[in-house]
């Protein structure tokens, strides 16, 4: 089978696109139960909140702090990337790395993104550069955790393979640990994006700018019909956000389906 079949049996087909319309359905529906019966006090219906979501569609603001909240994640997502894989590479496979280094991040791991802001805000020369950094810790943290349980889920009898062979450590990195670990990174990557866009929300509710920002203002102007269209979009972006990294995947995974 060529990798371009395997991809494309990958693709999800029409009736698994159905079953997903059907599960967004079901949540437009117990929904509008919750409005219409008051269960959540002020909850704006769905009718109520997609009239709001269109006006926002035409809103100039909006268009900004979109584009705003999108350069914030681009950039914080691709630097947790580019320094999350190596270096949890580096500590799965190498156990003077892991001594060295994950005691420390593991300190820092559980400290939640809002108690941050206010030492960013000290240390970092810029608003945006707070942004950037409590975001890239969203997504930094579940790349590492993915990257190196991926590498210590590797057969170690495919590294004694390699070296019995003469095989070198770039021969045993190069063949057995980056692609072993390859199907976890990706893994690591779609958790890192979700939790980068919550960090990300967070951060700009203080800040002066982004999408996170509309929604504070939102609140705070009585706006809850524009609060909950804000939030659908949020998870529309999310949404997208995480299925171009789900097809890099299956881009680069194509080889795991060549047998099926």
């Amino acid at each position: 089978m060529s990798t371009a079949t395997a991809i494309e049996r990958r693709l999800p087909s029409l009736f698994e696109v159905s079953r997903r319309v059907v599960s967004l359905a079901g949540l437009v529906l117990v929904w509008t139960a919750i409005s219409s019966a008051g269960l959540i006090g002020g909850l704006p219906g769905p009718v109520a909140a997609l009239t709001a979501l269109v006006a926002l569609l035409g809103n100039p603001i909006i268009h900004e702090s979109i584009h705003v909240s999108l350069l914030h994640i681009l950039g914080s997502f691709v630097v947790a990337a580019a320094i999350g894989i190596p270096l949890g590479l580096l500590i799965g496979w190498k156990s003077v790395v892991h001594d060295l280094v994950f005691p420390s991040l593991e300190i820092l791991r559980p400290v939640p993104p809002i108690a941050w802001i206010p030492l960013t805000i000290l240390v970092l020369p810029s608003m945006r550069s707070s942004i950037m950094f409590i975001t890239f810790l969203g997504a930094f943290f579940p790349i590492l955790l993915n990257t190196i349980r991926g590498v210590h889920d590797i057969e170690s009898d495919y590294t004694r393979a390699i070296k019995s062979l003469g095989g070198t450590s770039t021969d045993v990195f190069r063949n057995v640990i980056y692609p072993g670990a390859l199907p976890s990174i990706h893994t690591g990557l779609v958790i890192g994006m979700g939790l980068a866009w919550v960090n990300l929300v967070a951060a700009e509710m203080v800040a002066d700018e982004g999408i996170g920002r509309f929604v504070w203002v939102s609140y705070t102007s009585g706006n809850y019909e524009n609060i909950v269209a804000s939030v659908i979009l949020i998870g529309a972006l999310g949404y997208a956000s995480s299925e171009v990294i789900r097809l890099i995947g299956r881009w680069q995974l194509s080889w795991t389906q060549l047998e099926e």
